[in-house]
């Protein structure tokens, strides 16, 4: 089997067997002149270390400007969109590993909720929340505010849990406290947090939505269902869980649901890692995308469950990764089918999309974006020239660069 061009699709049953993903072995087979759109790659910064992505108009200018974060060396800065001037958020802080860009305090300016002073061995203290506020020169440092603590918190997600139109922030530590490896086998404190009357004042206050899963890796919000509540997919060590808020005589409540299970093989590094949702065919048929096991070597798409079974179908398109780390859905090529993109970080540096060849997401073809050059850690999707199309930001870690994409769609 060619090493390049073909991607491996795992299926389970009694036994595994590998496909080649061909487009011409594909069940439904693209047209010939089905052309996939070209990417240009343009280098936004050399960021050592660089962990973390983020796409915002933060000067509000009608350009989305790109956000670089680096854990150690610490480093939290921003690039102005075309140009690509570069400046600091904040210089207060240290050991940043995670953004999520909000109008916090309503003031019609792009805040930025931060998770900083991580460690992921240190399960009793840092896990530092702070919200940075835009002022009227976002070329100058921005002030900084307290939200609150938990250790090694990690993942930050904007929703709006209640339903009222305003959105919550979502902090998903990563281990639970007190936890040790291998196996951290405690459980994480999943909890979100109201915007105070006065921001800048707080109390911010935490509310839990879970306590009993261990490594939590990856969050995902999505409108699951027909109520005005966002909902939350989370990937953890015991796979892939949905979380749907319960409102009843104003008081919330959580509804969780188990849609899989990751794999399962080894007990220190297991289920899913990085987790996202798409739709495919003319229903609009909904799939999740994930890493798996933890930092894992292997793409997974999950499709509906068939029958009486409960847990989602699933399907490994791809096993070559190596500490897989960046993984985000998008419509790249406009047909109203989404893509997945994602990539991983250790040796080898590789960053993909995979292009569905059926109209229920189980049949896909892998098409190389990177590789050598992009350790990817953090992905975004966005329109960064305001062409239309979808471009992709990428951040590498081990290869120390910022770099977008650019989607030049169907070109001879």
């Amino acid at each position: 089997m060619k090493k390049t061009i073909h991607l491996l699709l795992l299926v389970f049953g009694a036994a595994a067997c590998l496909f080649p993903c061909n487009p011409l072995l594909a069940q439904q087979v693209k047209k010939e002149d089905d052309v996939f759109p070209k990417f240009k790659a343009h280098l936004i910064d050399k960021l050592p270390r660089g962990y973390k992505a983020g796409v915002v108009d933060i000067d509000g200018d009608g350009k989305l400007d790109i956000i670089g974060l680096a854990t150690e060396p610490s480093c939290l800065v921003w690039y102005k969109n075309p140009g690509w001037d570069r400046f600091v958020l904040t210089s207060k802080a240290k050991e940043y590993v995670d953004l999520a860009p909000f109008d916090i305090d309503g003031d019609g300016r792009t805040d930025l909720a931060i998770a900083d002073e991580f460690g992921m061995n240190r399960t009793t203290s840092g896990g530092l929340l702070h919200w940075l506020k835009c002022p009227k020169d976002p070329t100058q440092e921005w002030p900084m505010f307290v939200i609150g603590a938990e250790p090694t918190s990690h993942r930050l997600k904007w929703a709006d849990i209640d339903g009222d139109g305003r959105k919550e922030l979502v902090n998903a530590p990563i281990m639970g406290r007190n936890a040790k490896e291998p196996l951290w086998d405690v459980g994480v404190n999943l909890i979100w947090y109201k915007i105070p009357e006065t921001p800048t004042l707080g109390p911010w206050e935490p509310q839990t939505i879970d306590n009993q899963m261990t490594v939590v890796h990856g969050i995902c919000v999505v409108h699951w269902d027909n109520d005005n509540c966002d909902d939350i997919l989370v990937a953890s060590f015991e796979g892939i869980h949905l979380f749907q808020p319960q409102m009843e005589a104003n008081k919330l409540s959580w509804k969780k649901t188990k849609l899989g299970s990751g794999e399962q093989v080894n007990p220190n590094k297991r289920g899913s890692s990085e987790i996202d949702v798409g739709t495919v065919g003319p229903g609009k048929s909904r799939f999740l995308a994930a890493i798996e096991p933890w930092h894992g070597n292997n793409v997974v798409v999950y499709t509906p469950p068939s029958g009486q079974e409960k847990l989602w179908q699933r399907s490994v398109i791809d096993t070559t990764f190596n500490e897989g780390h960046a993984l985000v859905c998008g419509d790249l090529d406009g047909d109203g089918d989404d893509e997945i993109i994602a990539g991983y970080r250790g040796k080898g540096y590789g960053l993909y999309i995979y292009n569905c060849q059926d109209s229920i997401g189980q049949r896909w073809e892998r098409i190389t974006l990177d590789e050598g050059d992009m350790a990817a850690s953090g992905l975004q999707v966005a329109d960064i020239n305001n062409d239309g199309r979808l471009d992709i930001v990428c951040v590498g870690t081990a290869t120390s660069n910022i770099k977008w994409y650019e989607n030049l769609g169907l070109t001879p």
